[in-house]
């Protein structure tokens, strides 16, 4: 299989100097985020102004944002309720003065209000996670939020609430999965939820002004935002000129949890608990079921399960459950996909049970077999990430693993 890549020094996709958080993309961070710049560069050079860009995995919305920007059409299609959310934040260009106004009428309220501690929110844990004093806060400042006259201007807020939610809690900083601190780290901790809401609220309106300007007003396309699943895609087939996307690497349990990156501030917003809690579990081969014949058609992939089943025939099980899963979504975005319309995937290697799954080359394969034909694959290094570089997979004391330090951008025709 014949793989082109760029030239050194010609193109680069690595952007380790670039602003990832511009604009909009700064109101509220997300687990393995697309950067706005390769979704950027992507849209630019697959598409053409008025085209219909999906991205089914479309988490916090940076694919759809960007085209909105180049005056692309886009939808957006996750499960997590939460991420919903954001997206449809960052695709919803509200005039800062608006905002402005909105945020005046919070910080009134915020002054005077009281909370009764009666309706102070009763969900799962909430007091192993929050600090007595922190839910008092956090509960005045969705009241005020509760307030406001507007859906789309309650949801700016909500998401910066969202954002305030996960720093003023007990979880370990710069974790994606729920670890809660020390009791060390909990005793020095002393958040103060009012100044942090009131901190990002100022870095939301802010990016949101860049992100209006950005957007030519009477001329702006349209994005829509769908809570579903990627292996039934509601969309007529041969609607969407171009896919931009980053699926999940693996299933959540060994990769990125994004439900457990959302959980509490999800209850905070008071989406249903059941619907929260299984996120993951919705997730490409979340729900682990044994398949006794699966529809994936790829040699590399067959190949690749036999060496994990000498190792563990249980995560070759659950390896190959995922890639079944993902297949599903491919048949689907190829069905979508218009004649010589593009998909371009950004997808990582992962280890499993010291194997290296080669998913860049499977995609390629199980594409090929659906009917779309590899064009080209850009490589990058990840400049930063939240996961760490090195971990235990098989908790095997003095056994470490290589995690993913690089991503392939791989570009198919249909």
């Amino acid at each position: 299989m014949h793989v082109q890549t760029t030239l050194k020094g010609l193109e680069d996709w690595t952007f380790r100097d670039a602003n990832t958080q511009e604009h909009i993309h700064v109101i509220h961070p997300y687990p393995a985020r697309m950067i706005p710049q390769i979704a950027r560069r992507l849209i630019e050079k697959y598409s053409e102004r008025g085209a219909v860009v999906l991205d089914p995995f479309c988490g916090s919305g940076s694919v759809l944002a960007e085209a909105k920007i180049l005056r692309r059409h886009s939808v957006g299609i996750d499960i997590n309720p939460l991420a919903c959310l954001i997206a449809k934040v960052k695709t919803t260009p509200i005039s800062p003065k608006i905002l402005n106004n909105a945020f005046g009428e919070v910080r009134k309220k915020l002054k005077r209000i009281s909370v009764n501690k009666e309706k102070l929110p009763r969900f799962y844990n909430v007091n192993y996670w929050f600090k007595a004093k922190t839910v008092e806060e956090l509960t005045a400042i969705k009241n005020a939020i509760d307030a406001l006259r507007g859906q789309d201007v309650r949801d700016f807020f909500y998401v910066c609430f969202s954002k305030t939610v996960r720093s003023v809690s007990l979880c370990r900083s710069g974790e994606y999965k729920l670890y809660r601190m020390s009791e060390e780290e909990i005793k020095r901790f002393n958040p103060d939820a009012f100044k942090e809401f009131i901190k990002n609220v100022k870095a939301g309106i802010e990016g949101m002004r860049e992100f209006y300007a950005r957007c030519e007003q009477g001329d702006v396309a349209r994005s829509i935002v769908i809570r579903g699943n990627s292996r039934r895609i509601p969309l007529k087939s041969g609607s969407v000129d171009l896919i931009v996307t980053s699926p999940p690497y693996g299933d959540s349990r060994t990769t990125v949890a994004y439900g457990q990156f959302s959980r509490y501030s999800s209850l905070w917003l008071g989406f249903e608990e059941r619907d929260v809690r299984d996120v993951d579990k919705a997730s490409l081969g979340g729900a682990f079921v044994k398949f006794k014949s699966r529809n994936v058609r790829s040699k590399i992939l067959d190949e690749t399960l036999q060496e994990i089943v000498k190792r563990s025939v249980k995560r070759a099980e659950e390896t190959e459950a995922f890639f079944s899963e993902l297949w599903e979504c491919l048949s689907e975005l190829s069905r979508v996909l218009r004649e010589n319309g593009y998909a371009c995937i950004v997808i990582g290697n992962r280890t499993v049970s010291r194997v290296k799954m080669p998913t860049d080359q499977i995609i390629m394969e199980m594409g090929n077999e659906l009917g779309l034909e590899h064009v080209r694959t850009y490589y990058r290094r990840i400049p930063t990430k939240c996961i760490p570089w090195a971990n235990a997979p098989e908790n095997i004391a003095g056994l470490k693993c290589e995690t993913i330090a690089n991503e392939s951008i791989i570009v198919l025709k249909a």
